[in-house]
Formats: structure tokens, C-alpha cells, sequence
């Protein structure tokens, strides 16, 4: 099997073929997108992604915001490297902001508006991804804007880069603006020779 990411969406996004991160990473790896619910509970989503899939022993797991901290659990369930970028590390406090709001999908401009319920932000009580590199068969690794404006770049790195080698770039925003440049990188951890 080539190898094959796994990749998941940040929350109230989508996983498009028109996505130029997605375009940058197809230039090297089969990307398997997985769309899931994310105003949905952590449970409910871990099912949509665990449906969604692709397994074996070449696939790992790519994730932007929310779907960086996906990414880390899922690696985590399955013991397969995973690529936080941009992560939320605690959606639990960073879903909070949303809360109650009435969001359209920038993606899918098309689709009717949303709103984050209390239910949905209580599910990630607790559920913080955890710092420790032995909790995870594999520790995930962490690419980095520093320029992110939605999430605290210096703190992620703080928090997640001693898990393995960190790919951290100066400049970007919190929509990762430095795939191409990040590919060497991602193949070097999730298949090394």
C-alpha cells in the first residue's frame, strides 16, 4: 500500500480536494478526507472517523486545528504516527468561544447556519491531549504557524513539541500556509527509513 494520510478537518471546516493543503500533500501521499461533524460530542466524532478510515500499515494521521487534536487521538487508539498542525490541544476551552454563536461554514458557504451547543463543549471535559510522550505508541508530531492567530503557536509548541521533532514555521496564520515546505518533514517522521 503508498503511503496514505488520514486527513480531518478543523472544526467548522471540511476536507475538499480544492484545499491547497490538500493539493500540497497529494503531491506525495494518497489523502484520504474524512469529513465528520464537528459540532458534534468527541465520541460521536471519534465514530465518524473511525467509519471513514483507511488502515494498514503505511497510513497515519493529518489534522488541522480540531482535526490536529483528531489526529493525536486517533494515532493515539491505533498506535499509527499522527501530524497535529496548528492543534487545538484542549478543544474543551478553545470550542467554548463559539458557543451559542451562529457559525457558517467558510467551506461550505452553502450550508445553513450552526451553532456549538453546551453538551457538545462539555464532551471534551477532561479530554485535553495529553503531554506525555508514553501515552502514545507513537508520539504525534506538531507543525506549527507561529503567526497563528486563533490558537497560542508558542504555547502548542510549549505544551506539544518535545513529543517529537516539531516543524515550525515563521509567519503562516492558523489556516497553515507552509504544507509544501512541510513534506519532507511529515514523510521523514510518519515513514522513517
Amino acid at each position: 500500500m503508498a503511503k496514505t494520510l488520514n486527513y480531518l478537518h478543523g472544526f467548522n471546516s471540511a476536507a475538499l480536494d480544492s484545499d491547497t493543503k490538500v493539493q500540497d500533500l497529494r503531491r506525495r501521499f494518497n489523502v484520504n478526507l474524512i469529513n465528520y461533524d464537528s459540532f458534534a460530542s468527541r465520541e460521536a466524532i471519534i465514530e465518524q472517523i473511525e467509519a471513514q478510515s483507511v488502515s494498514g500499515a503505511d497510513v497515519a494521521f493529518i489534522g488541522t486545528s480540531l482535526g490536529g487534536y483528531f489526529a493525536a487521538v486517533m494515532g493515539q487508539r491505533t498506535a499509527r504516527p499522527a501530524i497535529m498542525v496548528n492543534p487545538s490541544g484542549d478543544p474543551h476551552w478553545g470550542l467554548g468561544k463559539y458557543l451559542d454563536r451562529s457559525l457558517a461554514n467558510p467551506k461550505l458557504p452553502e450550508a445553513p447556519l450552526r451553532a456549538l451547543d453546551r453538551a457538545t463543549v462539555a464532551s471534551y471535559a477532561g479530554h485535553a491531549l495529553s503531554a506525555d510522550a508514553l501515552d502514545y505508541a507513537v508520539p504525534p508530531m506538531l507543525v506549527l504557524d507561529l503567526e497563528d492567530e486563533l490558537l497560542d503557536a508558542r504555547a502548542t509548541l510549549r505544551d506539544y513539541g518535545h513529543l517529537a521533532p516539531p516543524l515550525v514555521f515563521d509567519g503562516g496564520s492558523h489556516r497553515f500556509e507552509h504544507m509544501a515546505e512541510a513534506l519532507d518533514g511529515i514523510e521523514a517522521y510518519a515513514w522513517p527509513d
